[in-house]
């Protein structure tokens, strides 16, 4: 009997132990892949859970802060708690929260009366009801209104925590800073630019739900809290914005213009200092007169003389100064003379031209051999090389460029970065217009050598002033710009693009035509005293029309330009020797009465701007001056750069 009972235990605990583990198997299979038969029934147990991480803050150079997150409160109800008889919690809500009794009902009330039909619809079907119960009322407000809406009491009114994102530095950055959207995703600006290091990390993980949906526990191993975004020191000096913004603003006012432009840049490291744009509602600007698609002309039409609105609309401007469109990278224009710095050191790299050389200017008017005119403003017999680029010679200008080849012309300008983005990660970035081989003709050449038939964007044109104004090893080298403070390890070179003796000739003559800004300034407004040398070049440009609205087009016989209305600049950069700033100013459609007189040009409405902007940034940055003021024969006090 005992060996019987012994064989059975034997057995039994065979079986049990070939059971056990054919449960073990299975609850293993169970685990690394989901029955399809239970699929559904685990579907609705395990739910997913995310947390967005806080975004990272943005500041300035100096560690002064542009962009941040806090925190705030927002309000909302649950529809199926709220009072059944809703009106005077609604009254009494939107007291408390400062709204109209009727916006706030029109929130709530159609999700009760939702809520209703709903249950009754699936008690009728033995199910359990979708409802909704969850109706948010604000954005985030500040604990001040939270602690009214509790006073009241209301039942099914609830709070939540939610980010804000603040920008304490105001409208004078607002555009250059951007704008986060409604999923927290940077838009605009540097948010946008900077949108992969700012977000940080979402947190997610994954839980376990009961019959009715409850959570009941988090799995093991499934959650990962979420990282914050990384602070970001940026590349913009708030002191030198405002500063920017200020003179900007003056110079469009004075210039009675419809808009300006400005940036600012350390041409040695590449960091984008200052970036402003602004735009006027010029009182009594006209729309151009298009013709309608279909309707028959007789002959030419005659526009008549009027100032016409230039700048193409913009709404985000209007709603909001973040949301403006950036026209510093955005828009292109023509930059008229400011170019000719570009073409005549590519002459002079190729050796095509000499210092010593007289070039015949043909007393300011000339026919092309094709039979083009050229004329200059200042009309002179003959100069030398460096004359005509100090005296921004049309003639002279045309007559060298004339001795390069199209395709070396071309290929010089794309070295310098025109027709293709800064890569400065700002959203909308224009590439520019440089005309292909196929379209370059000898009309091109002749007007690319004073900046026309080519279009640019300010920033480009800052990029390539840059070689200009950098020195030692880096002169003659394009930067690659940057909105990120470059810290300790310095800038980026793109490419050279001009040998360093060709660079320093070219500050030296440019550091005439900005001493002709200063006279000018003087006389004028009585301007003076400069502790720091300055150099740049002025241009000046039509306002080209653009595409007509839909259904209409340009007038027959009309010209590719607003008449008589233009785009005035002045790229420079200071101190001469060891320059540390280079800024770009555009000013957009000076008014008529400046026209009339003869001073819409770059030299009279945006080389001040330059002007006040390196006097007032360069003392700011504690850069030692370089300028001593000595006093003529006369007594009359006369600025001379130390070298």
């Amino acid at each position: 009997m005992t060996g019987r009972a012994g064989a059975l235990g034997v057995g039994l605990a065979c079986v049990c132990g070939v059971v056990f583990a054919a449960v073990l198997t299975r609850v293993g299979q169970l685990q690394s892949a989901d029955d399809v038969r239970l699929s559904s029934a685990i579907g609705s147990r395990v739910g997913l859970v995310a947390t967005e991480p806080v975004r990272g803050t943005l500041h300035d150079r100096r560690g002064r802060v542009i962009a941040s997150t806090r925190f705030g409160w927002r309000v909302f109800v649950d529809p199926t708690s709220f009072p059944a008889e809703p009106g005077e919690a609604i009254v009494g809500l939107a007291g408390a929260l400062g709204v109209p009794a009727g916006e706030l009902g029109a929130l709530i009330v159609p999700w009760m009366s939702w809520n209703a039909a709903e249950s009754e619809r699936a008690a009728s079907a033995g199910e359990t009801a979708a409802v909704r119960q969850y109706v948010a009322l604000t954005g985030a407000v500040d604990s001040a209104v939270v602690d009214r809406v509790r006073e009241l009491g209301i039942p099914g009114v609830h709070f939540e925590r939610v980010p804000v994102r603040a920008y304490p530095a105001g409208d004078d950055v607002a555009a250059l800073a951007g704008k986060v959207g409604t999923e927290r995703t940077g838009l605009l600006g540097m948010e946008y630019a900077f949108e992969g290091l700012l977000r940080g990390v979402d947190g997610r993980g994954r839980y376990a739900r009961d019959a009715r949906r409850r959570p009941l526990w988090i799995e093991p191993g499934t959650w990962r809290a979420a990282e914050r975004g990384v602070d970001i020191r940026s590349s913009i000096d708030l002191m030198l914005q405002r500063i920017a913004v200020e003179e900007l603003h003056r110079g469009v006012m004075e210039a009675d213009a419809a808009g300006g432009r400005i940036v600012v840049a350390d041409p040695a490291s590449g960091e984008i200092l200052a970036m402003a744009d602004l735009v006027r509602d010029v009182p009594g600007a006209a729309e151009y007169p298009w013709w309608p698609e279909g309707q028959e002309a007789s002959g030419p039409v005659e526009v008549p003389r009027a100032r016409y609105r230039v700048l193409r609309p913009d709404e985000g401007r209007g709603v909001h100064a973040a949301l403006a469109r950036n026209r510093c990278v955005e828009d292109v224009y023509e930059p008229g003379s400011s170019f000719k710095p570009f073409v005549w050191a590519a002459v002079t790299e190729a050796g095509l031209a000499s210092m010593d050389e007289v070039f015949d200017t043909e007393g300011g008017g000339w026919l092309t051999p094709y039979g083009r005119p050229i004329f200059d403003v200042t009309r002179r017999d003959e100069m030398t090389w460096p004359e005509v680029l100090e005296n921004s010679s049309n003639i002279g200008m045309v007559k060298a460029a004339d001795r390069m080849s199209e395709a070396g012309l071309r290929r010089v300008l794309l070295e310098l970065g025109f027709g293709s983005t800064t890569r400065l990660g700002l959203p909308g970035e224009a590439e520019g217009i440089v005309q292909t081989p196929k379209l370059w003709s000898h009309y091109t050449q002749t007007s690319e050598a004073f900046g026309h038939e080519v279009a640019v964007t300010p920033m480009q044109m800052l990029r390539a002033f840059a070689a200009f104004c950098r020195t030692g090893e880096l002169a003659g080298t394009m930067p690659d710009l940057t909105l990120r403070a470059a810290g300790a390890e310095g800038a980026g070179v793109l490419r050279r693009v001009f040998r360093a003796e060709t660079t320093l000739a070219v500050r030296e003559i440019l550091g005439r035509v900005a001493a002709k800004v200063e006279r000018k300034m003087s006389r004028r407004g009585g301007e003076g005293g400069w502790r720091y040398s300055f150099f740049g070049k002025s241009g000046t440009a039509d306002v080209p029309l653009g595409p007509p609205p839909e259904g209409y087009r340009r007038p027959l016989g009309a010209e590719g330009f607003f008449p008589e209305q233009y785009l005035s600049s002045f790229v420079g950069g200071a101190p001469i020797e060891v320059p540390r700033l280079v800024v770009i100013v555009v000013i957009d459609d000076p008014g008529p009465e400046l026209v009339d007189e003869k001073r819409h040009y770059g030299s009279d409405v945006a080389g001040p701007v330059v002007r006040r902007v390196v006097e007032r940034g360069l003392a700011y940055l504690r850069v030692e001056p370089d300028v001593v003021q000595v006093e003529d024969g006369a007594g009359e006090a006369e600025a001379l750069a130390v070298r």
